[in-house]
């Protein structure tokens, strides 16, 4: 299980939905490094740049091959 030292971060800012969101989506398109997944085409929007009509944080990441995700964010604590 992934433990984390939460004194470690006590005086960073506190997270927030969207900060989390524009964290993952860093991650999705310059954070990972595979030869399985042809990483150059992937597409990833935020909801609001996708156009969905909600209140919710999130992405939307489309494939190469036109499929596509949505990754919702919402915060339980």
């Amino acid at each position: 299980m992934y433990e984390h030292d939460y004194d470690e971060c006590a005086n960073e800012e506190q997270f927030t939905e969207e900060t989390l969101q524009d964290g993952l989506r860093q991650l999705i398109t310059d954070g990972y490094d595979s030869s399985e997944i042809c990483w150059e085409n992937l597409r990833v929007q935020t909801y609001s740049e996708a156009g969905l009509m909600t209140r919710d944080c999130g992405l939307v990441i489309t494939l190469p091959d036109g499929s596509e995700f949505q990754l919702t964010i919402i915060q339980s604590r």
